[in-house]
C-alpha cells in the first residue's frame, strides 16, 4: 500500500496555487490553440490531444473543490497527466524540436519543488521517459540520442538541486517550529502547544472525566534568585519540571507558560482526581529539595490552582480564569498549598 506521506506536498497551499495556475493555463492553452489554431496534425490526434488537454485543466481544478482527505490522491496524477499531454501534443504535431522537449520541465519543475523526493523522483524518470518516447519516435537515431541525453541530464540536475534544497528548507522549518513549540530550559511544550491541545479536548467531548487545567508557580521565586543567583533559578524550573514529568501520566501535557509558571492539561481527568493528583504534586516538589552544584540543598515549594471543564467553565478562557484564581488562593492562604477554586455564579468564576 502507499504511503499517503509520500504523496502530500511539503506545503498543501503553495502545491495548490502552484497547481492550479499551471494546469488551468497549460491545460485550457493546449485545448484552445489544438482546437481553433490550423495545425499539421496527425490524422485522429486531433480529439485525444484536446482531451488530455481538457483532462490536465480539470485535475488542476479537482485540486480546489475536492475534500482534503481525497486530495492527497491528485498530486501524483497532475504532474504525470500533464506530461502524457505533452507526448500527445509532441507525436500529434511531430514537434521533437527544443521548444517541444522543453516544456516537459513544467511537471518536473511542479514535482520536484512542491512534493517529496519519492514522487519527484517519480515524475522526473517519466518525463526522461517520455523525452525519449518523444525524440526517437521523431528524430533521426543520432539526433535523438544527443537530445535525449541533454535534455534527460537536465531533468535530473534539476530535480536534484530542487529536491535538496526543499529537503534543507524543510529541516530548518521543522527546527524553527520544535523551537516555536518547545521551551528551552524545560522542554516542556509553549502555551501556544498547550492551548492549542486544550482547544482540541474541549471541543471534542472525549470521555466522561472531562478536562482539568492545573496551573501551579514556585513559590518566592525571585527570592532563590536573589540568594543563589539565576542559574538556581533556571535549575529549580528544570528540577520542577522533571518532577511534574515523574507524577504525570502519558497523555498530559505539560507546558511551561512564562516566568515560573507551569501548566498540566489533564484530558479525561475528573476535577476530584485532579485535586489529588495536584496535592501529591505539592508533596512531591516539598520532599523533593533542589541540589545545587557545589551541593548545597534548597527547599522548594509550590503553589496550585485546579480548574475543571465542564465543573468550573466551559471555555478555554474560563479554564484559565477558574485555575488562576484557585492559584491566587493557594497563595494567599499561606503557599505550599492547592487552592479552592471560586464559586459558580451565572456560569461565570466569581471573584470574591
Amino acid at each position: 500500500m502507499i504511503d499517503r506521506a509520500v504523496l502530500e506536498p511539503r506545503d498543501p497551499k503553495t502545491a495548490t496555487t502552484f497547481a492550479v495556475t499551471l494546469c488551468v493555463v497549460a491545460g485550457g492553452l493546449g485545448a484552445v490553440v489544438t482546437a481553433f489554431t490550423p495545425q499539421d496534425l496527425v490524422p485522429g490526434a486531433k480529439a485525444p490531444v484536446i482531451a488530455t488537454s481538457l483532462a490536465v485543466m480539470l485535475s488542476g481544478l479537482l485540486l480546489v473543490v475536492v475534500k482534503e482527505q481525497f486530495r492527497v490522491w491528485l498530486w501524483l496524477p497532475v504532474p504525470l497527466l500533464g506530461i502524457a499531454a505533452i507526448v500527445l501534443a509532441d507525436l500529434a504535431t511531430h514537434d521533437a524540436s527544443a521548444a517541444g522537449q522543453v516544456v516537459l520541465f513544467a511537471p518536473v519543475l511542479f514535482a520536484a519543488s512542491q512534493l517529496r523526493a519519492p514522487a519527484a523522483w517519480l515524475v522526473t524518470c517519466c518525463a526522461v521517459a517520455a523525452d525519449a518516447a518523444i525524440v526517437l519516435a521523431l528524430s533521426p537515431l543520432e539526433r535523438a540520442v544527443t537530445d535525449l541525453a541533454s535534455v534527460g541530464v537536465l531533468l535530473v540536475i534539476t530535480t536534484w538541486l530542487l529536491v535538496r534544497a526543499s529537503e534543507r528548507t524543510a529541516r530548518l522549518t521543522d527546527k524553527l517550529r520544535e523551537q516555536a513549540a518547545i521551551d528551552p530550559l524545560t522542554g516542556l511544550v509553549t502555551r501556544r502547544v498547550l492551548d492549542d491541545a486544550a482547544r482540541s479536548v474541549l471541543t471534542s467531548n472525549d470521555g466522561d472525566g472531562g478536562t482539568s487545567l492545573i496551573l501551579l508557580d514556585v513559590d518566592r521565586f525571585k527570592t532563590i534568585n536573589d540568594t543563589w543567583g539565576h542559574p538556581a533559578g533556571d535549575a529549580a524550573l528544570t528540577h520542577l519540571a522533571d518532577v511534574l514529568r515523574a507524577h504525570s501520566r502519558p497523555d498530559t501535557v505539560l507546558s511551561r507558560l512564562g516566568g515560573d509558571e507551569l501548566a498540566m492539561l489533564l484530558p479525561g481527568c475528573p476535577y476530584d482526581v485532579a485535586l489529588r493528583r495536584a496535592w501529591e504534586l505539592v508533596e512531591a516538589v516539598r520532599t523533593c529539595p533542589l541540589t545545587l552544584p557545589h551541593g548545597e540543598q534548597v527547599a522548594l515549594s509550590i503553589s496550585v490552582g485546579v480548574a475543571h471543564a465542564p465543573v468550573h467553565a466551559d471555555s478555554l478562557h474560563g479554564l484559565y480564569t477558574t485555575a488562576d484564581l484557585s492559584l491566587y488562593d493557594a497563595k494567599r492562604n499561606g503557599r505550599d498549598r492547592v487552592g479552592a477554586a471560586p464559586e459558580i455564579v451565572d456560569g461565570t468564576p466569581a471573584r470574591g
